[in-house]
């Protein structure tokens, strides 16, 4: 009998440890795919958070008809064809332009339909600017003109062809 109670006792403490091994090896893939999720997650934020600084940009280009004395004239986002008054404004970002010179980039991305065309560059205009300036008007009278009705894309850019910052524009049947 005590024979009997030996085995026993061997066979319950082996199938015990047997299963504390695969218990304590299930635990250590559990705590492997916790930390994979951990991590995906923090992945996940910072590629969140990236694109929210990257398109939560405050920075803004925006049209008038002209600007004079420090006034905008009559801003808006639809004109009749003709020559604009470009607008930029950097001031809530707290950025400067950074660079002496920068170029306009007139681009006409729908038709007067209001239908999407392929991307036509119209135009690229160059400007020399300061560095430090936040806040800016360009004005060209030969080169700044939307003729034909459709919207426009403006994209103020380094000279590299970096964007700073665009912005749109309807123009309209007269």
């Amino acid at each position: 009998m005590r024979t009997f109670n030996n085995r026993f006792t061997f066979f319950v403490v082996l199938v015990m440890s047997v299963f504390l091994v695969f218990s304590c090896s299930k635990l250590k893939d559990l705590s492997k795919e916790d930390t994979k999720k951990e991590d995906t997650k923090k992945e996940e934020t910072k590629k969140e958070d990236t694109k929210s600084k990257e398109t939560t940009s405050d920075a803004k280009l925006y049209f008038c008809e002209d600007y004079k004395n420090g006034e905008e004239i009559n801003v808006s986002e639809r004109f009749a064809p003709g020559w604009l008054t470009v607008m930029l404004d950097l001031r809530p970002t707290g950025k400067k332009l950074g660079v002496g010179k920068v170029e306009l980039r007139l681009t006409k991305i729908k038709d007067e339909d209001g239908n999407k065309i392929s991307e036509k560059i119209i135009d690229t205009v160059p400007f020399e600017v300061e560095a430090s300036w936040d806040y800016t008007y360009f004005k060209d009278t030969d080169r700044l003109k939307f003729k034909t009705p459709g919207t426009y894309k403006v994209t103020c850019q380094k000279v590299d062809g970096t964007p700073i910052v665009s912005g749109e524009v309807v123009v309209i049947p007269k």
